[in-house]
């Protein structure tokens, strides 16, 4: 392919040394031979024994090469695999909550196990009127993109506008003819309605034992409502795919970091994937109260794939908003891992307007600016040694000097559950490819699943956590802001303890 790329590369040098109009463009024929035999007869190879070519003029060619579908390589590069083997340890009794657009709990990723047949149910839930059990291990969904109208419908309520009150009757008609949630009736959704709306109006902190139920999904086969856009149900099966996929050899099976962790589908996006942080926060606080409910952690950890921009002018690094609820979060025994951002690319142009593709650092976004969370930059999904650090992925240090971001794992080319393109088939067993930190950060909430699955000691500790993770990550051998600790280790995490 040498004398190839620096033929191709002469050829079009000396067009531009003939001044031409336009450069010729040059196909490049399967049958070198032909290619060879056409070129010496043209006038560009007499052209070129006269002048020869600069030698930098030289241009790369590739071949186009046919895709295959990858089984999950990037979970071995993690070693999650070995360290389930060797500990005997699958997630079984974990849960993690995904901020992102939705994962569709249809999806075979994420069935439970039937006791009696030991296969996956066929099924992920049933009718109401066939019992509305749940088969999945997405074990609730909640829709905080709804947040601000429930909130709005609860403070109307709350203090009704005078013309909404019938003359000597004083009763509220409600504006909203939609507002009973799917698995509410009528006078339940009402009645936790009014007691949103008292505690809104008193100035008191939002019951979440009241507002929590509007923005449940119910898990009932003829109500679910699925999400319409693929990017969570990517991210959930990086963490907990478990299903056979079909390919042309035939089934082969697809597992995520934990097979058996429970799921909890916490949706901030639309099906556009916008979202905004009034809804993160709000999602963030109801993660910090549903932990408050019992003696034990319900969720042990969240992944957050997503970024918000530093808003500099506004708020000090690792202090903005939602910066500061995930610190606090963590505070109170959860894991959070946040993506990196996918801001380490940068187009410059130069005084005389040529512009050129370059790198750029101190790009962390929110929230993997928060001192306290794991943030994950990318790396190659199986060969992280040879490749390094992702193009994409943001770099460090933060906008304050800490070091960011605190690991890498596989952020490329990574396979994983994705929504069926057929939104009418039975059979829900897609997946997709994606590229970027979103994808990289859910190996890390694997990680720290199985470590936390292995030894329960850690449960409520999430600092621990993050130190057993950073201090057993394998060096790339790359710039501390780059690779932070290095690429996530999950048997010598586990090992360590």
């Amino acid at each position: 392919m040498v004398w190839l790329q620096e033929l191709v590369g002469a050829m079009l040098y000396a067009a531009d040394k003939k001044n031409a109009a336009k450069r010729i463009p040059v196909k490049v024929d399967d049958q070198m031979k032909l290619f060879r035999n056409a070129f010496m007869k043209s006038d560009y190879f007499n052209i070129i024994k006269k002048d020869p070519p600069d030698p930098l003029a030289i241009f790369s060619v590739s071949k186009n090469r046919k895709a295959e579908l990858a089984i999950v390589k990037s979970v071995p590069a993690t070693k999650a695999d070995a360290g389930r083997k060797v500990f005997d340890i699958d997630g079984t009794g974990m849960v993690w909550a995904v901020f992102d657009t939705g994962i569709d709990a249809r999806h075979e990723a994420f069935r439970k196990i039937d006791p009696a047949t030991k296969l996956p149910f066929n099924q992920a839930m049933e009718s109401r009127a066939a019992g509305g059990r749940n088969y999945t291990r997405v074990i609730e969904t909640y829709n905080f993109t709804k947040f601000r109208d429930k909130l709005i419908e609860a403070t109307l309520k709350a203090n009704p506008p005078r013309d909404e009150i019938a003359p000597g009757k004083k009763k509220v008609v409600s504006k909203t003819a939609d507002i009973e949630g799917k698995s509410l009736s009528p006078v339940e959704s009402n009645k936790l309605l009014n007691e949103a709306g008292k505690d809104l109006k008193t100035g008191r902190m939002l019951d979440w034992s009241v507002i929590g139920p509007l923005l449940k999904i119910p898990h009932i086969e003829g109500e679910y409502d699925k999400p319409l856009h693929s990017h969570g149900t990517h991210v959930a099966g990086i963490i907990g795919a478990n299903f056979n996929v079909d390919n042309p050899d035939g089934s082969a099976p697809f597992i995520g970091m934990c097979p058996r962790i429970g799921l909890y589908d916490i949706r901030v996006f639309d099906k556009d994937g916008a979202g905004d942080e009034f809804n993160i926060l709000a999602a963030l606080q109801f993660i910090r109260w549903m932990n408050s409910q019992r003696d034990g952690i319900i969720i042990h950890g969240i992944n957050l794939s997503f970024s918000l921009k530093h808003e500099v002018a506004s708020f000090a690094c690792g202090q903005t908003p939602v910066c500061v609820s995930c610190n606090r979060l963590v505070a109170e025994g959860t894991v959070v891992v946040a993506a990196a951002g996918n801001q380490g690319q940068a187009m410059f142009r130069a005084p005389e307007g040529v512009e050129a593709q370059g790198f750029r650092t101190v790009n962390i976004t929110d929230p993997g600016n928060a001192e306290s969370i794991i943030t994950v930059g990318a790396t190659h999904s199986n060969k992280p040694h040879t490749y390094g650090v992702s193009y994409f992925s943001s770099k460090g240090p933060t906008g304050d000097g800490r070091l960011k971001p605190d690991l890498v794992a596989p952020g490329e080319k990574i396979e994983s559950s994705c929504i069926s393109p057929d939104s009418n088939s039975n059979v829900q067993n897609a997946t997709e490819q994606r590229d970027g930190t979103s994808m990289s950060a859910p190996h890390v909430s694997g990680a720290a699943a199985l470590l936390l699955a292995k030894h329960r000691e850690l449960i409520g500790n999430p600092k621990r956590v993050k130190e057993i993770l950073c201090s057993t990550a394998t060096d790339l051998g790359r710039e501390k802001y780059f690779q932070g600790c290095g690429m996530v280790d999950v048997l010598r995490a586990i090992q360590s303890v």
